[in-house]
């Protein structure tokens, strides 16, 4: 039918622009069912149309068609490999596909810790080791990082599992499109691939890199990043399809990440998540769930219980995300994104810390002023069956060059209290002056 209106309208002689333009024009402007259509049409009358695979599996995303996302990026990659980090998103669509299949049952939670023993976890805030693009070499610390969590470091290591939110790629020199030369609001980091040694030398045992800071320089810096941390021996959660899976003592434990970007589960697609979820338990006697979400800044301190919005950005109702990530299966969800500490609750048994806030921003993430500069490091024992056993709180505190150092006074236990008393009365930690969780 479309063959013989061209043909008419061609012969009347008017200019077509022809299935491929077309269907991207209706792309643009979300006619979805026009966009498939024409694109369709357009693959099919030249199979060897690199664009209109790779447009019409776009139509298909959008469409939430993940399945025939994946079908046409499939072809896209065998027409040519190099497109458009084809692989990257071909793989996010199939496994997106994959888990649009799963039926999410949610499981019985034992509440109660069975006595059958114990894994140690300790978990930080947002991390960010320095950057080389704007500063060079004076946007990094001395002697490749090697003093950078020197005073904390006994934290990590006292732990059976250690993890932080890794802002930031690790690459060498890779380029960065995503801030223009003079922005002073956008922010694009780039650590070197020997900083990746560091988090080693500390303890840490597993980073999301499921936060904003993803896709600094693209998904060949995801990839770098992701090298580099495999060279070193520390394990991560970020893209589509990247699960964390580790052992302590005798325990599988798998760690699930999610934020509100393209590149990896979305912290507003909670049952997307909860999918995630469970397809990780069912191979995982633990299953941890970080997330980077909520609002940014000293006025982001609470939990709304709504969806948040920062830069424009829909960024999660992460109350509501943290509770149903722990009815699908997840037994500690540590929260980060907000640059500044919330509260934190125990619901079903399991510890949810809403916000760990900033951990390291080496001569980038400001600490004077608002509430940026002090934290807490968790430390928290989890039953064989995922139940809380006992928690503590490390209070840490950034120095001028946002390097964390212990903390004496205990800024941020006082922190954590205000704000559980606040926002969860009911459900929310008491934190002793030693940084002891009672619930």
């Amino acid at each position: 039918m479309w063959m013989a209106c061209t043909a008419w309208l061609a012969w009347m002689g008017v200019a077509l622009a022809g299935p491929y333009e077309d269907g991207v024009a209706a792309l643009k402007t979300g006619d979805l069912v026009s966009a498939r259509s024409l694109l369709t049409a357009a693959v099919e009358a030249n199979p060897k149309h690199v664009r209109a695979h790779w447009e019409l599996g776009w139509a298909h995303w959008v469409a939430e068609d993940f399945a025939a996302t994946a079908r046409a990026w499939a072809a896209v990659e065998a027409l040519d490999g190099s497109f458009e980090d084809v692989g990257f998103w071909r793989q996010a669509a199939a496994t997106r596909a994959a888990l649009a299949a799963v039926e999410v049952t949610l499981p019985e939670v034992e509440t109660e810790p069975s006595g059958a023993g114990t894994v140690r976890l300790v978990a930080a805030g947002d991390t960010m080791m320095g950057s080389d693009l704007r500063r060079g070499d004076r946007g990094l610390p001395p002697d490749e990082g090697r003093q950078l969590f020197e005073e904390v470091a006994p934290i990590f290591t006292a732990g059976d599992l250690a993890f932080l939110n890794l802002e930031g790629p690790l690459a060498d020199g890779l380029p960065s499109t995503k801030c223009g030369p003079t922005s002073s609001s956008c922010y694009a980091f780039r650590t070197p691939t020997a900083f990746a040694g560091r988090l080693q030398e500390a303890g840490v045992d597993v980073v999301s890199l499921a936060n904003n800071h993803a896709f600094d320089l693209g998904p060949a810096g995801q990839q770098s990043t992701m090298d580099a941390l495999d060279a070193a021996g520390v394990a991560h959660a970020g893209r589509y399809g990247d699960v964390a899976s580790l052992t302590a003592k005798g325990q599988t434990v798998a760690v699930v990440a999610a934020h509100s970007g393209a590149c990896c589960l979305n912290v507003n697609r909670v049952e997307e998540v909860q999918a995630a979820i469970r397809q990780a338990d069912a191979s995982h006697d633990l299953v941890v769930f970080s997330y980077h979400g909520g609002a940014e800044g000293s006025g982001a301190r609470h939990v709304p219980g709504k969806t948040e919005v920062a830069w424009g950005e829909k960024r999660g109702d992460v109350k509501a995300l943290a509770r149903a990530a722990v009815d699908a299966g997840a037994d500690l969800v540590i929260g980060h994104g907000p640059h500044v500490l919330r509260a934190m609750e125990v619901y079903k048994g399991r510890l949810i810390a809403y916000s760990l806030g900033n951990f390291t921003g080496y001569a980038q993430f400001g600490t004077k002023g608002g509430f940026g500069g002090h934290t807490v490091m968790v430390d928290a024992e989890l039953d064989h069956n995922g139940a809380l056993v006992s928690a503590r709180l490390h209070p840490i505190r950034l120095d001028e060059r946002s390097v964390p150092r212990l903390d004496p006074a205990g800024v941020g236990l006082g922190h954590v209290r205000e704000l559980t008393a606040a926002d969860f009365p009911e459900t929310g930690v008491a934190v002793t002056e030693d940084g002891q969780l009672t619930w």
